[in-house]
């Protein structure tokens, strides 16, 4: 036995003692006790770099973003990459009872021993969960409180644009894509004392850390993304994850501009992998993971240029292999699903968003009323059997009719599917609530408050067809999301008052405990009601799109104009190109041509 297997051996040996009498008084042991296929260890001697995800192992496993970054850690920098979810309620009573601190499951090493701990930040709804981690790693949950052996705790991910809730929580927070700055990140650990790593971060581009002279951070964008060889070598759970199969990220980013969304302005520009990359990496993926499904992922997988030829390669490469198209875009999906003949099976999700034209030129959404009846007959004529369509209720300018109508359209394409599925088409609605987020046109518009959205949600329930399944997002947790979206320091309290109450997994309808944040709220002095409504925090985050381009699309969302998509329609000058990041795509590089960017314009 190796040096490096003793060490290891001797980690998990004592962890093991102390958690096994455990392991049959909670739900899903599994979640505990690692051991995946493909795990990667290294000796302790290698600075510990801990990743976590703020909410349970099968949900947390399944982040692609999570794998990436623990793969990339593991194989281009000296650190050992380990990782640590946050345990269930149940588990983390038993912890506390018996001063069992948080582990990293590679190991069974304390997480409190890292070098740096990287918790990705997906959205507000973990914020308590990151307390709670904090906490059962047995660090002081305030970071001014950490001493020299504490490790430097890292926010990154979508919610670290509004970072305001968690200042007092993280020493640090990376703003953008990380796989670019990892060497840097790791050699800053290097530094003797806590103060001089934390400076060897804040020179790190990315990377903000709270009370330094640094007032902004600028949005890291990896340009090295459509050379870079997909993860082929994941780790592969040994209980049942949220998500099982083989996933290959073909491409970075979108241009669609929907005004409403986070995700499509954070990740731009858009960059595709070559299709022979993406099928090389599906053939290898299939051998190392055992699955017999390839989910090819992006913000819109439709608008891959090479989709239809990576479908197609991928199912040559082996008898009975399923190719997965998990987020499509109602304009682009119809030509795409059409082309996929009926070999395919299962269920597709569309997301129109809103029921009218009007409404959907308002938000950007540029498909109508033909164009998404034409996507519907696309699903059931390609084979598929199952259809959600997402809508959104509560958008700037929306009236009480187009929440109405759609019903109207859940109406008629269920008439759509059950002439088509000859009674085994089954479709389901799923209608969110709009909370107004930071780096998108809408930052600024005001959540539509309690009282319009319970309104909204009644009166569509009203007049809902029968036999279509309609789910609509609670209305607590919808304006628990919008305080948290839009606050700052005050808010920070809140969520320490709320964990202290016992708020944890928010976003779990089971464990939501809206009166531990009334609680919480009446302690630190705010209204829920009033916080939700009122103007965001200002925040540190340059996201590389220019103000003055997201004003334009406020004003073009006023008179419903849609603005053309710039991979088809040459540059709109949302700014974020230039400086050695530009649109990547199958044809070639795409240089801006439209008005530079300036940072803080």
């Amino acid at each position: 036995m190796s040096l490096e297997q003793k060490e290891i051996f001797r980690g998990r040996a004592e962890l093991e003692e102390r958690l096994t009498p455990l392991l049959d008084r909670v739900k899903r042991p599994g979640r505990y006790v690692g051991g995946e296929f493909n795990v990667r260890r290294k000796p302790e001697t290698a600075p510990l770099v801990v990743l976590s995800y703020p909410d349970v192992y099968e949900i947390g496993i399944s982040n692609p973003a999570l794998q990436l970054l623990y793969a990339a850690v593991d194989e281009m920098t000296g650190a050992a990459a380990e990782r640590a979810y946050c345990p269930w309620p149940d588990m983390a009573s038993l912890m506390r009872e018996q001063g069992l601190p948080l582990w990293a499951l590679e190991s069974g090493r304390p997480v409190r021993e890292a070098s740096l701990w990287g918790i990705t930040l997906p959205h507000e709804l973990t914020y308590t969960n990151v307390l709670e981690m904090i906490d059962l790693a047995g660090l002081p949950l305030r970071a001014g409180a950490r001493d020299e052996g504490d490790p430097i705790v890292v926010g990154g991910g979508p919610a670290v644009a509004a970072p305001g809730p968690l200042v007092p929580f993280l020493d640090a927070f990376f703003v953008g894509e990380a796989e670019g700055r990892l060497t840097e990140l790791v050699s800053a650990l290097e530094e003797p004392t806590r103060g001089e790593r934390l400076a060897a971060l804040a020179a790190v581009p990315g990377v903000w850390v709270p009370g330094r002279e640094a007032e902004t951070v600028t949005r890291q964008v990896f340009t090295g993304f459509s050379a870079s060889r997909p993860l082929t070598r994941p780790l592969v759970p040994l209980i049942e994850a949220v998500h099982d199969r083989a996933v290959i990220e073909v491409m970075r980013g979108c241009t669609a501009g929907c005004r409403f969304c986070q995700a499509g302005m954070w990740y731009r520009p858009v960059r595709e992998r070559p299709v022979d990359l993406v099928v090389d990496a599906a053939e290898e993926l299939l051998r190392e993971t055992g699955c017999d499904e390839v989910s090819l992922v992006s913000l819109s997988s439709c608008d891959y240029a090479g989709v239809s030829e990576a479908v197609s390669r991928i199912r040559e490469l082996r008898t009975g292999v399923r190719v997965s198209l998990p987020s499509l875009r109602v304009d682009s999906a119809a030509a795409v699903l059409a082309g996929l003949g009926d070999e395919q099976r299962g269920s597709v999700t569309l997301a129109p968003e809103a029921a009218t034209d009007e409404l959907r030129r308002s938000i950007d959404k540029k498909v109508d009323e033909a164009e998404l009846m034409a996507a519907t007959d696309a699903v059931f004529r390609s084979g598929f059997t199952g259809l959600k369509l997402y809508f959104m209720l509560g958008l700037p300018l929306e009236t009480d009719a187009d929440v109405l109508e759609i019903a109207g359209v859940a109406r008629r394409v269920a008439a759509q599917a059950k002439e088509m599925g000859g009674g085994r088409a089954r479709l389901s609605v799923s209608v969110s609530t709009f909370v107004p987020k930071a780096a998108t046109p809408f930052a600024e518009e005001s959540f539509a408050g309690e009282a319009v959205v319970r309104r909204r949600q009644e009166a569509l329930r009203a007049v809902w067809p029968r036999g279509v399944k309609l789910s609509m997002h609670d209305v607590p947790a919808s304006t628990l999301e919008a305080v948290l979206a839009r606050g700052g320091s005050e808010v920070a309290e809140l969520v320490y008052e709320a964990w202290r109450r016992g708020a944890r997994f928010d976003a779990w309808s089971e464990e939501f405990r809206w009166e531990a944040w009334e609680s919480a709220a009446t302690a630190v002095g705010l209204d829920l009601n009033e916080a939700a409504t009122a103007a965001p925090a200002a925040t540190p985050v340059d996201c590389r799109v220019s103000p003055a381009f997201f004003a334009e699309e406020r004003r073009r969302a006023v008179v419903g104009v849609t603005t053309a998509d710039c991979r088809f329609a040459g540059c709109v000058g949302c700014g974020v190109c230039g400086d050695g990041v530009e649109m990547e795509l199958l044809s070639g590089p795409v240089r801006v041509t439209g008005a530079p960017r300036v940072t803080g314009a």
